[in-house]
């Protein structure tokens, strides 16, 4: 087998996988938060879109990022959910080749490109797994995919060689335009730094001027975050945010950070997500103590891409959990939503794994191996749950749409709730899909029944 087909094999074959997926389930209206995109979309087609509308805050997110993909696929579209999905999951593409050249590079920097293929594999199967559904089937969710993209492409260019300038500023875009997508991307910019002293920045007159355009994107992101949330428009409120100073709130954002972070292998399992989250933190602290002692000079640098993908995990967990966790308890830390941000600390336990595995064969514990199969046998064990609930809703929008396609605007509100959720105002943006003949109007109407895929909803 040529040696391309074995290293990217396992990556296309994944990606082709959830594509299919994606455009076969999707999601044919708006659902839920997704209804907010039509207000833009509104003025967009009536020439009346100010860019800065593009920045009013979402509960405490931007979505800038995610808007504009929206709608600059609008024309072409007519806001065609399928398009929006195609997107996140080309998105999700461009990030995994960010993701591939980390893993490249450590090979040769650790003198094990043997080992590159299966950490490729194991990563592509981790980044691209079904069970993140709820994700790849709800275009509304692209801005989860850019804020990831973002986020690996901000890591490999701050890891690539010695700071410079250009590497920098690249960085810098790809953290704004994750930052501008999800707010859990926020973590870049304290990691950020971590990752230019890391790499030398303190020792050059360029490593100093890198620290100065770092420190400028996120003076200029607060600033900007400020203005922000004192807008008129602004739907962000601290009414939710715990008080801490108080010792149980700290063990409460951390019991949550660990169900987020454990979540992507031990979402159906949550009662072991504490065992979970410590056996993975326990294989990879392993593999960094077995590579560290590797006589190549380059280990660290090697090393230090994954340790800062492990932190961004942790730290979008936190950020997550500073908002839901005093109104929704920790339990909201399973949502399968999260699953995307807390993977790439289970890519980063993977990956180290499976290099230093490569590093002490045949003397490698057993125990490593159990470990990484035990690991592999948990995420296979979340998929069907999630993708069982997704198709469900996929099919009970489909229902949705169609009722709506062939009787709007006499249709019964009943028969479209599961579109919106409980208070949510949807009736003056019916409006605007169906006099602009977009979304779900822009499908031909059938008087026939829609496609059902009966797959048995689980919890």
């Amino acid at each position: 087998m040529p040696k391309i087909v074995w290293k990217w094999g396992p990556a296309l074959g994944f990606f082709l996988i959830v594509l299919g997926f994606a455009l076969r389930f999707h999601y044919q209206a708006p659902f839920h938060d997704h209804w907010d995109i039509v207000p833009l979309y509104a003025a967009w087609q009536n020439k009346e879109l100010a860019f800065r509308d593009l920045f009013a805050l979402h509960g405490n997110h931007w979505h800038a990022s995610g808007y504009l993909v929206q709608l600059a696929l609008s024309p072409w579209t007519k806001m065609a959910h399928w398009a929006e999905v195609l997107a996140s999951v080309s998105i999700a593409g461009l990030g995994f080749v960010a993701l591939a050249r980390l893993i490249d590079r450590a090979g040769k920097r650790l003198d094990l490109s043997q080992a590159t293929a299966w950490a490729m594999g194991l990563a592509a199967f981790l980044f691209f797994s079904l069970d993140q559904a709820a994700n790849w089937l709800w275009g509304w969710q692209v801005a989860v995919f850019i804020s990831l993209a973002g986020a690996l492409w901000t890591i490999e260019r701050l890891t690539h060689e010695v700071p410079s300038v250009r590497n920098t500023l690249l960085a810098a875009s790809a953290a704004a335009l994750a930052i501008y997508a999800f707010g859990t991307s926020w973590v870049l910019l304290p990691i950020g730094f971590v990752l230019l002293f890391a790499q030398g920045a303190g020792r050059s007159l360029t490593g100093w001027a890198c620290l100065g355009l770092w420190s400028i994107l996120s003076m200029l992101l607060f600033w900007h975050f400020s203005l922000a949330m004192n807008a008129p428009a602004a739907a962000y409120s601290a009414a939710g945010m715990p008080a801490l100073d108080r010792v149980e709130t700290w063990l409460g954002l951390a019991h949550y950070t660990i169900n987020f972070t454990a979540s992507p292998v031990v979402r159906f399992a949550r009662d072991s997500a504490e065992l979970g989250a410590a056996l993975g933190l326990g294989l990879s602290i392993w593999a960094v103590w077995t590579l560290r002692k590797s006589s190549r000079p380059e280990v660290w640098r090697a090393i230090l891409p994954f340790l800062a993908l492990a932190a961004y995990s942790f730290g979008a967990g936190l950020l997550t959990a500073f908002g839901r966790w005093a109104v929704f308890g920790v339990n909201q830390a399973f949502v399968s939503r999260y699953i995307s941000f807390g993977t790439l600390f289970w890519i980063a336990v993977f990956v180290l794994a499976v290099f230093a595995i490569a590093k002490t064969q045949p003397r490698t514990p057993r125990a490593a191996y159990a470990m990484l199969g035990l690991f592999v046998l948990l995420k296979l064990g979340n998929i069907p749950s999630v993708v069982q609930k997704s198709v469900a809703i996929s099919n009970d929008v489909s229902e949705a749409a169609h009722a709506l396609r062939v009787s709007y605007p006499e249709t019964d509100p009943a028969t479209y709730q599961v579109l919106h959720q409980i208070g949510q105002p949807i009736d003056s943006h019916l409006s605007v899909l169906a006099a602009h003949r977009a979304s779900l109007f822009a499908e031909p109407v059938d008087q026939g029944h829609p496609a059902h895929v009966d797959i048995q909803e689980s919890n």
